[in-house]
């Protein structure tokens, strides 16, 4: 049995940069989850609901259209438009998803295309069809130390290995370094592709707390003593999800804590060439010590899955190699040797500067509609936004979601139990920059009408 709805659920159009038609959209969402509609309610006809908001008819149409597609309403024709009883469809502007924006003034699928045709015009099919085990070929891992230069020094060779993405690699250097029930330390909010790492290896992981600089030395030494932890685990540059950059005085001071406890370093490096100078890394700063981890992904595409690792010596370097082995196989060979190329060629380089001016581009208009108190580089992918303790993250998350915004709570970060509040907005998944801007007032929107509690820091 259906029911006419009332139209008390509509929204006041009070004046704001946020499209009239989202605001429509979003009060149904809210309506629907808080009860004011329910699924079989009809809808009043569009002309009387443009009549009673006092908007033209195209507006209304196009914030029906939106709501369809977003599985809240359904029409039937005839009969009229009706609330839908199944769930709404995930958020359409994704502000979750951690990935380069589309570079400025360059055709990427178009570069991928002929990239991929070029290469087959001169590579051995036969090459390109078979297994290529182990830590890559010479010419890739000769590529990969070139890469790996721009951390430091350039490392040799035999001491680099080339894997499938990041995530292939950092799985590679826990299985090699440690076993089942070790605790590898991590900052408080950490990158959750080492949580969901150490849970799927029945490995424990350990918070360090943080202060401004990052990490703090005196509560890793406090940490590592009472877990007994050999492997230490950090993001210093544009860290995942905080956006901070650990200054060189702080990375001094980890590396003679880890020199004096004898800590195997993880340096998972993905954001470096997103900064116009970024301070040394580890794998410059302590190499002996140091698993280094840089991935194309985040500043090229993930298309991409290539990354490259910095091993401390040759034999490191074959024990990565050997769990590589027994879990990818290997770096898959058409996508390594695209990446090679454009390494090569320099169009890699290019790709990443049109990338980070892209990405500084976002977070100017990030900076221009949010309220202040969030974390952020200039050219960085993500902004970390602190939040007061009343209203958790993951509230704002799910109310965010009924407004078609998919962000990332830091319960989703979190390695411990206690960790700060807060949440990453990504700017790059959002195909375009007037997309990111609709995205960012309805989150704007949201912010300035929560309770005071939710509102940032400042």
């Amino acid at each position: 049995m259906t029911g006419e709805s009332d139209i008390g659920w509509l929204p006041v159009l009070e004046t704001g940069p946020r499209p009239v038609y989202l605001k429509i959209v979003e009060a149904l969402a809210d309506a629907r989850s808080n009860g004011r509609l329910q699924p079989g309610d009809r809808l009043p006809p569009q002309r009387e609901l443009a009549r009673s908001l006092g908007v033209d008819l195209t507006t209304v149409t196009r914030a029906f259209s939106e709501a369809r597609r977003r599985n809240l309403i359904d029409a039937t024709a005839g009969r009229g438009t009706f609330v839908t009883p199944g769930e709404p469809e995930e958020p359409v502007l994704d502000l979750s998803m951690n990935i380069p924006p589309a570079p400025v003034g360059l055709n990427l699928p178009t570069l991928i295309r002929t990239g991929i045709e070029g290469l087959l015009k001169r590579s051995s099919a036969e090459a390109l069809l078979s297994y290529h085990p182990g830590p890559g070929s010479p010419v890739e891992r000769a590529v990969g130390s070139l890469w790996l230069a721009e951390a430091g020094d350039r490392p040799p060779v035999d001491r680099v290995v080339v894997g499938s993405g990041a995530q292939a690699l950092l799985t590679a250097v826990v299985l090699s370094q440690s076993r089942e029930g070790d605790t590898i330390l991590a900052d408080t909010l950490t990158y959750p592709g080492l949580i969901a790492l150490a849970g799927a290896a029945r490995r424990k992981l350990a918070a360090v707390a943080n202060d401004g600089e990052g990490m703090r030395p005196d509560d890793l030494e406090e940490a590592a003593r009472r877990h007994g932890a050999r492997v230490l685990y950090l993001n210093p540059t544009l860290q995942n999800p905080t956006a901070s950059v650990m200054p060189e005085g702080r990375r001094r001071e980890l590396v003679r804590m880890a020199d004096k406890l004898e800590l195997t370093v993880i340096e998972d490096d993905p954001y470096r060439r997103l900064l116009a100078g970024p301070p040394p890394a580890f794998l410059n700063l302590t190499p002996k010590r140091t698993f280094h981890v840089a991935t194309l992904a985040k500043c090229i595409s993930p298309f991409l899955r290539t990354a490259f690792l910095a091993a401390p010596d040759p034999l490191a370097a074959e024990r990565i190699a050997a769990a590589i082995r027994g879990t990818t196989m290997m770096a898959p060979p058409l996508m390594t040797g695209l990446a090679c190329e454009w390494l090569r060629s320099g169009l890699a380089g290019e790709i990443a500067a049109a990338v980070r001016t892209e990405a500084q581009a976002r977070q100017e208009i990030a900076r221009s509609i949010l309220p202040k108190g969030f974390v952020a580089s200039e050219s960085g992918l993500h902004l970390w936004y602190p939040l007061a303790s009343q209203l958790r993250s993951a509230e704002l998350a799910d109310i965010a979601r009924r407004r078609g915004l998919a962000i990332s709570p830091a319960e989703e970060f979190a390695a411990g139990q206690e960790f700060p509040n807060g949440f990453r907005l990504a700017l790059g998944a959002t195909p375009n920059r007037e997309r990111l801007k609709e995205g960012l007032e309805s989150l704007a929107s949201i912010l300035s009408g929560a309770p005071d509690s939710s509102r940032p820091k400042v």
